[in-house]
């Protein structure tokens, strides 16, 4: 199998980069390739392709290489991802007589402005990019014409169970998408947000709820996080300052806007709405205001050093009861935690919320975009089809295995991850901001009042958000 990657450096990014065209061919013969038999009825559905050593270029844009695993290796090597990526690539080029080839950025930066520049030069550098959304990354480029409308791109199905039903059914504005985000990177199973609790401190403090019952039964709600956690800090070291480094907290988390998002929208405010063809910022409502009064019974201020110390010295040393952060973290940093711990989904604000919603970080390296000059038919093709490999044979390994059976640590949690991703959610003010998630940050964890602090802010974000849907729109 002819693979070629090339991993860019960010010490090596002040280099120009030189990025040859796709490959793509003229014409698409429907001769079949000399692949193994499909057993699946969707690659009869897919039809038979043969794209005659055509190249399909993946860009990962990504902040976090080693973390958020979206190519593989030259070869095999042990590693489950890896191995599973390796495999889903081979498949697919064996099917479809084609090669696909990486180039990574390790400053997803750097990344998406070499693909601004291929665009903009006429190249047909890039099949599919990987990168976040929020940093002026692909939040950037859908606003400016640089990627593809994902609604008009031929044989992708976006609403299949390989792709996000999240953001199919948020982000499509005015009949188009330019983002999503599915399977195909398995850098997804570490962007929702999730509740972790220590079970040595459950047990010494004598909580003894069945978690995944409430769960089960709709009734892990906000009140009872802070039935657990509230009047559980302590001041260890007697300084007469509460601060993560060294002292105790009943809930830890990080005092930034994405924190106080994920518990709005965990409580089921819509940040922003979307009605098909418009967006409108709507936070100044009775329901809103009620769910922030609960936010701010449930939450204290948070000192640190660095946001980090939240999981690095307080939650993995049992100095946290619970903690607020991505399901990522309990593979990425947990694994070595001597306690075991519980992960559970977002809180609902009380038992009559329809459902629990986890809110995927914007910042994740998982979200997906098609360059506006891909080829179309070669381009949309192919994603489908590494969508729906990814899904079908990627997907049980990566996730059962690396997240389910090394990041839970027991078969109650890996069961909470169902939960969790089958509820995750997203919609544009987290990723686009629009001026208003600092004023959401300080509602909720520095207890500034509701209307007035909306009121504040509202002229501009409706302002940016006009601004936006201009843009978004094309005129």
């Amino acid at each position: 199998m002819k693979k070629s990657t090339a991993l860019i450096l960010a010490a090596l990014l002040l280099m120009s980069v030189s990025c040859g065209e796709s490959g793509t061919p003229d014409a698409v013969t429907d001769e079949t390739t000399t692949a193994a038999p499909v057993e699946t009825d969707y690659y009869d559905l897919l039809g038979k392709k043969n794209f005659e050593g055509a190249v399909y270029t993946i860009l990962d844009a990504n902040d976090y290489v080693d973390v958020a695993i979206n190519m593989p290796g030259e070869e095999m090597n042990g590693d489950i991802i890896n191995d599973e990526l390796f495999m889903r690539d081979a498949k697919i080029e064996e099917l479809y007589n084609m090669v696909i080839e990486y180039v990574q950025f390790s400053d997803a930066t750097a990344g998406t402005d070499q693909l601004r520049s291929s665009v903009l030069a006429g190249e047909e550098a890039f099949n599919l990019c990987f990168s976040s959304i929020s940093g002026g990354r692909l939040s950037t480029l859908s606003t400016d014409g640089i990627l593809a409308n994902l609604c008009e791109i031929p044989h992708l199905k976006l609403d299949a169970a390989w792709w996000s039903r999240l953001m199919y059914e948020n982000f499509q504005l005015a009949g188009k998408m330019y983002i999503t985000a599915g399977d195909i990177s398995p850098a997804l199973y570490q962007a929702p947000t999730c509740v972790y609790l220590n079970k040595k401190l459950l047990e010494e403090y004598q909580i003894d709820t069945d978690f995944y019952t409430l769960v089960n039964e709709g009734k892990w709600t906000v009140d009872e996080l802070i039935v657990i956690t509230k009047d559980k800090d302590q001041d260890l070291n007697q300084d007469g300052k509460m601060h993560m480094n060294y002292d105790f907290y009943g809930l830890a988390y990080q005092n930034i806007p994405l924190a106080s998002s994920t518990m709005l929208v965990g409580c089921g405010v819509e940040l922003c709405e979307n009605d098909g063809e418009n967006l409108t910022i709507n936070l100044v409502t009775e329901r809103t205001a009620n769910v922030v009064e609960k936010l701010q019974a449930l939450t204290d201020r948070i000192n640190y050093a660095d946001m980090n110390d939240i999981y690095k010295k307080a939650f993995i040393n049992d100095r946290a009861l619970a903690m607020i952060h991505s399901v990522g973290t309990a593979q990425s940093h947990l694994r070595d935690m001597k306690s075991d711990f519980l992960m559970l989904p977002m809180p609902k604000y009380d038992e009559a919320q329809k459902e629990y919603r986890s809110l995927m970080n914007a910042w994740s390296q998982c979200f997906a975009a098609i360059p506006m000059n891909a080829d179309p038919e070669f381009s949309g093709f192919i994603t489908e089809a590494l969508a729906y490999e990814s899904y079908t044979n990627l997907r049980p390994q990566v996730y059962d295995l690396v997240y389910k059976q090394k990041a839970a640590r027991d078969e109650g949690s890996a069961q909470m991850l169902d939960v969790i991703f089958n509820s995750v959610y997203i919609d544009f003010m987290p990723a686009y901001g629009f001026g208003m998630t600092e004023a959401l940050r300080g509602i909720v964890f520095d207890e500034k009042p509701l209307a007035s602090t909306v009121e504040s802010y509202i002229q501009t974000g409706n302002q940016r958000v006009a601004d936006f849907m201009k843009a978004w729109k094309g005129e």
